[in-house]
């Protein structure tokens, strides 16, 4: 690509129009960027593929440990609220079966719950 493409001040023309003129300027805007790219690109293909596999077993690590974090915050929520559940259950002891039946049902889903998400 040449370099006189990207570096002409087409400003200072006074044979453009203001179309023609903010295209050409488009125009330079892109090829500065696909040449950035090129670069890029060359330097990624030059690094040895040892190495990128090193980085990517890096990236998967520390992924994975996220992950692992993540679930454990969730279980750790899900425990939280049927902890709670269950503490609501037993000061409202006093209420009728019917009521008894709805936390037990809410009990039971948040359980089987957690355990599809835990499997």
């Amino acid at each position: 690509m040449s370099s006189e493409c990207l570096n002409t001040d087409y400003t200072k023309s006074t044979e453009l129009t203001e179309t023609e003129l903010r295209i050409l300027q488009q125009y330079q805007g892109l090829a500065r960027r696909l040449l950035r790219l090129s670069e890029i690109i060359s330097q990624i293909s030059s690094i040895p593929t040892l190495e990128l596999l090193e980085n990517l077993r890096k990236i998967e690590g520390k992924i994975s440990l996220v992950y692992t974090l993540f679930n454990a915050a969730v279980y750790s929520l899900f425990l939280q609220r049927d902890n709670e559940a269950k503490l609501l259950q037993q000061s409202n002891h006093h209420h009728n079966n019917d009521q008894d039946d709805h936390i037990q049902r809410n009990d039971d889903a948040i359980q089987e719950s957690t355990q599809s998400f835990i499997s």
